[in-house]
């Protein structure tokens, strides 16, 4: 029989409480840079929006450094579970290492080769917390990352509306902790889809997870922000669509055909009375001028269709490829609002061709997880769909610094990885043996 005396103990305690203290502050690490991620604490230093064709804040641009430096430690401390992320997703690296490629036919390559590794230290972080953590811990992070963003964002905008509501347009509409309306209904947006996932993944934790969800959606109403509505109200009925067909095999018949019924009614809609049908959310065939823009940036397009004008340049110097375009719609517009012509633009349709495929095959797995999967299902299937909503109207895709991007590359990356179903009440097993 084995003893131990009570120095060994003793000791063995310490190096105990001292590792727990280590993840602790390592988990912490990671809640900051997911908080950071979201560009909230940047908006709150800095309010003023930049104006068209100014130069960068430095000392904002300055701030980032430090998180790239914690981004760079992390995947040191996860260095061989992250090599077994990269090496399952050779596209998603591709599409990023064409972002920096296009540096040597770009018309600012000093700009492209800087956004470029902002770019790759945003996609190293998603690859990071694929690594780093199952489903449910993602989901129950992100969770509680938007619960505080949304609770500050309400007292923000309740109790300092100088700041936390807009004044000179759209007047009245809550935006935040953002300098936007339309970034704090995508936020809620996609924090709405974290709560109902969180719920579903923890049902014990309903008392929190469903009030949080409808503080979301209340936030997305005040940001009246269409877009984030629609995506909202989209992503509730999928929730529910899915939980149906999980729970209730016998309907799932009567709800495929069901799904396909609406969306031919729906395809017809829009082909037959497009004007009343966008009247429904409050808009007009344009898209609030989206399609105008579109219009005038596909004659930019044509002049380099294949490579682009090299990543992240087009709008930054308001003497170059972007004037023209301004100079058409008469307003100094400062992205394409839309992520399939912004990658265009910036890579060509050698780099959309890339993150099509990229897409694709990250929604194949997706709904293939609804036949294989476990509770992520509902995570996988809804946060997939909506980054697709939400790139038709805003330049979400390969974007440096943005959350949005971090978390399509974490969810792809795990889904590539064919990581283990998440069971709340089974055996955790190999994903292509549920149930054994």
């Amino acid at each position: 029989m084995v003893t131990y005396s009570q120095d060994t103990l003793q000791e063995s305690q310490r190096d105990r409480s001292v590792i727990r203290y280590f993840l602790a502050f390592e988990h912490g690490l990671y809640f900051f840079c997911i908080l950071f991620f979201t560009g909230a604490i940047m908006t709150v230093l800095f309010p003023a929006p930049v104006e068209v064709g100014a130069a960068e804040n430095s000392l904002a641009r300055s701030l980032w450094f430090p998180a790239y430096g914690l981004v760079i430690l992390l995947a040191l401390r996860i260095f061989p579970q992250l090599v077994r992320i990269v090496v399952f997703n050779p596209i998603l690296i591709l599409c990023v290492m064409l972002c920096g490629i296009s540096m040597l036919w770009s018309v600012d390559p000093a700009l492209t080769m800087r956004r470029s590794v902002a770019l790759a230290i945003s996609t190293l972080f998603g690859l990071i917390l694929a690594a780093r953590y199952d489903w449910n811990q993602l989901i129950q992070r992100f969770a509680i990352a938007y619960l505080i963003l949304a609770i500050t964002s309400l007292f923000y905008s309740a109790l300092l509306p100088s700041r936390g509501v807009m004044h000179e347009i759209h007047v009245g509409a809550w935006r935040g902790l953002w300098v936007e309306k339309n970034y704090l209904g995508g936020q809620m947006s996609r924090g709405l889809i974290f709560m109902m996932c969180a719920f579903a993944m923890m049902p014990s934790r309903g008392k929190i997870w469903v009030p949080a969800g409808f503080l979301c959606l209340f936030l997305v109403i005040m940001s009246t922000s269409k877009t984030a509505l629609l995506i909202s109200l989209t992503s509730i009925i999928l929730f529910i669509l899915l939980r149906i067909f999980r729970r209730f095999p016998i309907l799932r018949i009567p709800l495929l055909w069901s799904i396909l019924a609406g969306a031919g009614i729906f395809t017809t809609l829009m082909l037959t009375i497009p004007d009343e049908m966008f009247a429904i959310i409050g808009k007009e065939r344009t898209l609030t001028g989206r399609t105008d823009i579109w219009n005038a940036l596909i004659v930019s397009i044509q002049q380099k269709p294949l490579l682009g004008y090299g990543y992240g340049v087009y709008w930054q110097d308001p003497l170059g490829p972007s004037y023209y375009t301004r100079l058409i719609l008469q307003w100094g517009i400062p992205s394409a609002h839309n992520g399939w012509i912004e990658t265009w633009l910036s890579i060509g349709a050698l780099g959309v061709g890339a993150f099509a495929i990229l897409y694709i095959l990250t929604l194949a797995l997706a709904v293939d997880r609804i036949k294989r999967g476990g509770v992520e299902t509902y995570w996988v299937v809804l946060s997939t769909v909506m980054y697709l909503m939400l790139s038709m109207s805003e330049s979400s895709i390969l974007q440096q610094n943005d959350l949005s991007w971090v978390i399509f590359v974490m969810t792809s990356a795990k889904l590539f990885a064919f990581e283990r179903p998440y069971w709340r009440n089974r055996v955790r097993t190999a994903y292509f043996l549920p149930n054994v």
